[in-house]
């Protein structure tokens, strides 16, 4: 089986050297294992066409960050028209899955490659394990953010605001997380590490949404993988009709649409629906088929078919 071919899209500028790396290994693809092609909704734009995309007044914000390091905000609006049309071009280009590694993006794509939204299956997280009382700490990267939490009415918890290279806006967090059960870095630019950092100081369990990305990931891969290898592809049905006994070549192209009509297990009303004639002209038809081929019925047909098929 050819490698799994993945389509890793971000928000900002491509490659993400700092996250595709830790999120392939996190969904257990061991180095050379996956083909990764990586895209970002920024790429091919100059400096004024990323400041273009700057929030506006009363728009949900992003963040993320270009190739050489900078961190830049995002209008959510911006990012959609960006996004859409990428993600559809990708879904014409033969990948096995198409990744979405940003969260606070709420809007859906139908797309027909499977397809994993990082927003997505971090809410499927959250509603899947928030019951009762939990009380389940988040730190984004934005305070802005905060407003557009999908499971606000779920969790209990103070909420948290840390950038992602900023070591003293984890030991605040952390104590503004004091009451939680669990603490989940809702954040894909937050790495394992900051992760162990932040477990450290609070001493509760920490998730980050790079690894409930890589799950979803991961069972893509499984269930591919469990897939059985493609066949030898089937034998067209005109080409077997041509090495049954009898005189196939005498056939006229309509007693021939009317045998493989047959072949395929249609009536003669279902026929002559199809092909636009009576039932009385396909019952002419098929009884020359029958003559020519030297055929007591249409079963005889079907075994001569299995034969001819299997030899």
């Amino acid at each position: 089986m050819a490698r799994p071919r993945i389509a890793f899209v971000t928000i900002g500028q491509s490659p993400r050297e700092d996250m595709a790396p830790e999120v392939l290994a996190l969904a257990g693809a061991a180095p050379g294992e996956i083909d990764l092609c990586e895209y970002g909704a920024l790429d091919g734009l100059d400096e004024a066409g990323i400041a273009a995309g700057a929030p506006r007044e009363r728009e949900p914000v992003l963040f993320t960050r270009l190739v050489d390091g900078r961190r830049v905000r995002l209008g959510a609006g911006f990012l959609a028209r960006r996004l859409a049309p990428l993600l559809h071009r990708l879904d014409t280009e033969d990948h096995d899955l198409i990744v979405l590694a940003s969260t606070s993006l709420f809007q859906p794509y139908r797309l027909r490659t499977p397809f994993v939204h990082a927003q997505q299956v971090v809410d499927a997280w959250i509603g899947a394990l928030v019951m009762g009382e939990a009380r389940i700490g988040v730190i984004h990267s934005l305070a802005e953010q905060h407003r557009g939490s999908a499971h606000g009415a779920l969790i209990q918890s103070a909420r948290a605001v840390a950038r992602e290279d900023d070591i003293a806006d984890f030991d605040e967090a952390a104590q503004r997380l004091e009451a939680a059960n669990l603490i989940l870095m809702h954040s894909v630019g937050y790495t394992e590490a900051m992760a162990e950092q932040l477990a450290a100081r609070t001493g509760k369990p920490v998730v980050t949404a790079r690894r409930i990305l890589a799950g979803a990931m991961r069972l893509h891969l499984v269930a591919r993988a469990a897939r059985p290898p493609p066949g030898p592809e089937a034998e067209p049905l005109h080409a077997l009709i041509d090495r049954l006994p009898g005189q196939t070549e005498s056939l006229t192209p309509r007693e021939r649409d009317v045998l493989m009509a047959l072949l395929q297990g249609e009536g003669n009303k279902e026929i002559g629906r199809r092909l636009g004639i009576s039932h009385r002209t396909v019952e002419i038809h098929r009884g020359r088929v029958m003559t020519k081929l030297n055929a007591g019925s249409a079963i005889e047909l079907f075994r001569r078919l299995m034969i001819v098929r299997d030899p």
